[in-house]
């Protein structure tokens, strides 16, 4: 390790996967050095015992090109890599560009783009809201699940209120109603360059979406609160996990129900998962020991839906998506069995600061592999 340390459970379980695949009696005896390479094209075996030159002079003739196979990844991995250049490099440009007139992709000015856009996002969020402490008086009873939804619908309501502030506050100051403070600006300018604006950002949840494609998430997530409104007291069928500004709060809830009907110790319960063979249109029932989750895709990796299994991805295929999962809570010692990786899950693919939780994936292959693969379950793809 170079210019790094260790700073929580999953870099040790990475560095232990690399030295487990290299620090091996076999390395001395012309091993593959590429961890699980298996038939992919690429591969580079260790030198037979002898002179340092002569191992420099192996890798020089032997390791012909950089590839993401030499650390256990998928080839897909070069792909995400120069795809996020090209975007930073596109958006670098775009931010480039004079905002003097013209500067819009119709010849408009940034205040003209900005003035639209503005307008739009009022016409379809400007009457929303939801009234909380009528939906709370409406239940007879206030359990976990319920807690957790009400608590969704105040969010939203602080982060609507907010964008409807701030909207209302520009529209004023391109009227000349209001000095256009600094503030204004900055909200012009993202709505002209379709960024999310940092203050909506503060009060929702991670994301890596364009404007346009954060209120199109914005519109479904309201859409999911609305229907849980309708019938409060009952938990939806399939809960959309990714459109929820906290979900590990829903996570818990589902340990808080089992804890109060168990009799059980909350704090020595965990999340298990169990991958299910539907897909969100073939379930009719809620899951009677949990709850069923959906909206998760794995990234690194591919779901075996025949097998139920993770396998290789394939070529050029990013994402796989997560058919319905099962959440159940156990005690942690029955999360932990053999053929199982235990998966991260994060709210986007920045992954680090969006950790949500870990998800219990069957596998045929060591789970080892995936760790090395980098393979995780993301929320929120693009």
């Amino acid at each position: 390790m170079y210019g790094g340390h260790i700073v929580n459970d999953f870099d040790r379980t990475l560095a232990n996967g690399y030295l487990d695949s290299i620090m091996k009696e076999e390395l001395l005896d012309e091993s593959e050095m590429y961890p699980y390479a298996g038939d992919e094209k690429e591969t580079f075996k260790a030198p037979a015992p002898c002179s340092s030159d002569k191992q420099i002079e192996h890798i020089d003739l032997e390791m012909k090109t950089d590839t993401p196979i030499a650390f256990g990844l998928h080839p897909n991995a070069e792909i995400d890599f120069r795809t996020k250049q090209s975007d930073t490099m596109f958006e670098t440009i775009m931010e480039m560009q004079p905002r003097d007139g013209g500067g819009g992709g119709d010849g408009l000015s940034p205040q003209h783009v900005a003035e639209n856009t503005l307008n739009d996002i009022l016409e379809r969020f400007g009457e929303k809201k939801f009234d909380t402490e009528e939906i709370s008086r409406s239940l007879d009873e206030v359990g976990p699940f319920q807690n957790v939804f009400i608590q969704e619908c105040s969010a939203m309501n602080v982060l609507l209120t907010e964008i409807k502030r701030s909207l209302a506050e520009l529209n004023l100051g391109f009227a000349g109603e209001l000095t256009m403070s600094d503030a204004m600006e900055g909200l012009m300018n993202n709505l002209f360059l379709d960024k999310v604006p940092d203050k909506w950002k503060k009060l929702s949840w991670p994301t890596l979406r364009t404007l346009p494609a954060w209120l199109v998430d914005l519109q479904k997530r309201f859409q999911q609160l609305e229907e849980w409104t309708a019938n409060p007291a009952d938990v939806p069928k399939v809960t959309w996990l990714s459109g929820l500004i906290n979900p590990q709060s829903f996570l818990t809830a589902i340990a808080q129900v089992a804890a109060q009907r168990n009799k059980w110790e909350l704090d020595k319960l965990v999340v298990n998962t169990e991958v299910t063979k539907r897909q969100l249109e073939e379930v009719d029932a809620p899951s009677r020991d949990g709850a069923l989750i959906y909206g998760l895709y794995l990234q690194g990796g591919r779901w075996d839906m025949q097998n139920g299994v993770i396998d290789k991805s394939k070529p050029k295929e990013m994402f796989s998506p997560m058919p319905v999962m099962n959440c159940k809570a156990v005690s942690a010692d029955k999360a932990e069995a053999a053929g199982i990786y235990q998966c991260p899950c994060y709210k986007t693919v920045q992954r680090g600061p969006t950790y949500i939780f870990q998800a219990q994936l069957k596998t045929k292959s060591p789970a080892a592999r995936w760790v090395l693969a980098g393979v995780a379950l993301v929320a929120d793809i693009l």
